[in-house]
């Protein structure tokens, strides 16, 4: 499948890595800056540049588009690719309201095409591994979900610079970008919760930097720690009557450990937090198999419904 790119920044430099190594082909960029994309284009190895993303959704040398511009965009420009009858695999998070969400899910429906969020802990096999272990803990009691990751744009702000990466006005905010990666594998591994609670702390030009959110699952509570302003120093766990697991990163799992009651530790995965390009692929193969299944409505859909739903409801 040939894709066409929107955004130029860091993740669509790890697009293009995944995308071959998942078995794709990237094609095209779009950028406002046609000298930003002929540089991006010529740093890939890329035959088409645009300067619309229009250009690019009509283009016949593109199969499908991969959107990781800043989040506002994110509505407008999925929309025009699927109202072209082409298949999106967009960045988290997929839009700014739950509105806007099922639009784009309504609009995919219609044009006959896949639309997923490129959440990489949906499709991390590691994940296969956590939730096979879960009926090992018993009933479960309270899970600490934990992302925490100090923005390479904060120096930046503190000089008085303001970049998208912590611009409200961009659409992003700390739970969108960094939260999330917590709220899907909650709804990954427990469901919908009954009802959520969210504490959080803002920058002076009202950026939410971090917080911390609970999901009420009735027996069970979750929460979900997340920062751009800080680092995660500690992992994530869960604990169950019978006994807990400590997951070392939440959003890219390299070790996972069995505790029991008497404290003796057994180790399910052994390995270091991986970087986020090293994942990539997975929502990328999973894509690919959706659009080879012509899969539109497929599970990974309701995630991203439900994500919405707490993060515009918090």
């Amino acid at each position: 499948m040939r894709f066409g790119i929107i955004g130029t920044g860091f993740i669509s430099d790890w697009f293009v890595d995944a995308c071959r190594l998942a078995g794709g082909t990237p094609i095209g960029i779009y950028s406002r800056d046609l000298e930003r994309g002929q540089a991006f284009a010529d740093r890939h190895g890329l035959s088409l540049v645009v300067g619309s993303v229009e250009e690019l959704a009509a283009s016949d040398e593109i199969d499908a588009v991969y959107v990781a511009s800043p989040i506002a965009a994110h509505h407008r420009q999925t929309a025009a690719v699927l109202d072209h009858g082409k298949p999106v695999l967009c960045e988290k998070t997929l839009a700014t309201s739950p509105d806007e969400v099922a639009d784009l899910f309504e609009r995919a429906d219609r044009a006959g095409c896949v639309l997923l969020e490129a959440v990489r802990p949906n499709h991390d096999p590691v994940y296969d591994l956590i939730r096979s272990a879960l009926p090992r803990l018993g009933t479960l009691r309270h899970a600490h979900l934990e992302k925490c990751q100090y923005s390479s744009r904060y120096p930046a702000f503190l000089r008085g610079e303001v970049l998208n990466a912590l611009d409200p006005a961009s659409g992003n905010s700390a739970l969108r970008d960094i939260g999330v990666y917590c709220i899907h594998p909650s709804l990954l591994l427990f469901g919908t919760p009954l009802g959520t609670h969210r504490a959080s702390y803002r920058l002076p030009n009202g950026f939410e930097a971090g917080g911390s959110l609970l999901l009420d699952y009735g027996d069970l509570s979750v929460t979900c720690t997340y920062s751009k302003v800080a680092n995660s120093v500690t992992p994530s766990v869960i604990l169950g009557e019978q006994g807990s697991l400590r997951i070392d990163s939440v959003a890219e799992p390299g070790a996972v450990e069995y505790v029991g009651l008497d404290g003796e530790v057994e180790t399910l995965l052994t390995g270091s937090p991986r970087h986020p390009r090293e994942t990539l692929h997975h929502p990328i193969e999973a894509f690919l198999e959706l659009c080879r299944q012509g899969r539109t409505d497929h599970p990974y859909r309701q995630l991203s419904l439900a994500a919405e739903q707490i993060m515009s409801t918090n």
